[in-house]
């Protein structure tokens, strides 16, 4: 009878050193440090946005969300009218860990301002070189002198290896390739070597079709911290 006892005691504190483990993974993994405010232009419009898989109904022409996963959310926002709700926007968000996100909604364009951490243990400030914009001309120059799209994207991906762009640099070049394929190829290329990927969104802008914009979406999501 004490051995028997003895087993189930031994178990059940298997499963419960099981149980912890997971769960301490699982919050881990799914650490909610982020907060994001958007402000809304139109005081005379009524929005819902879907932040993810979450929807939030937008009061007084502003939103304020905490506890929020850090890291790229697909991101939709809605004009209600006549008790329906209208598609406005479609796009993503980087939310910075331990970080409050400032945006604006306005003439159908979401955009970051602004990001403020939580706190700061002894603070340090690092400026990313970005390429210059002599640079970026004479490369613009230099790709539109390429006939076929393929020694374009070549050409594109190359200087990737030296050199940090803006995402709106990213979305222009992309408007100098002819395909979805190339651009989406290059897209997912490029998003490592942005200084702003939290505003990595407006690149989606460039490509056509959904199906593009989607896969874009999902390999960001697929990268290391998201």
């Amino acid at each position: 009878m004490i051995k028997y006892l003895n087993l189930i005691i031994m178990k059940l504190k298997l499963l419960i050193s099981t149980l912890f483990l997971f769960v301490l993974h699982f919050g881990h993994s799914q650490q909610r440090d982020a907060s994001l405010q958007v402000e809304f232009e139109n005081s005379r419009a009524s929005f819902t946005i879907q932040i993810g898989e979450l929807d939030f109904q937008v009061d007084r022409n502003i939103l304020f969300v905490e506890g929020l996963p850090s890291g790229f959310h697909e991101v939709l926002i809605f004009e209600i009218k006549r008790n329906r709700r209208v598609l406005v926007y479609r796009g993503g968000i980087n939310l910075a860990r331990n970080a409050t996100t400032f945006s604006f909604f306005r003439n159908r364009n979401f955009e970051v301002y602004a990001i403020e951490p939580h706190f700061v243990d002894d603070p340090v400030i690092v400026e990313v070189p970005v390429i210059s914009n002599e640079m970026f001309n004479q490369l613009k120059s230099t790709v539109q002198n390429e006939s076929f799209d393929s020694g374009r994207l070549e050409l594109l991906e190359s200087t990737l290896r030296n050199n940090n762009f803006t995402s709106h640099q990213i979305k222009e070049l992309l408007h100098l390739l002819s395909f979805d394929s190339g651009r989406l190829q290059f897209a997912k290329s490029a998003y490592t070597q942005v200084v702003d990927p939290e505003n990595y969104f407006v690149v989606n802008e460039a490509l056509s079709y959904s199906s593009s914009k989607s896969e874009l979406l999902k390999y960001i999501n697929s990268m290391p911290g998201n």
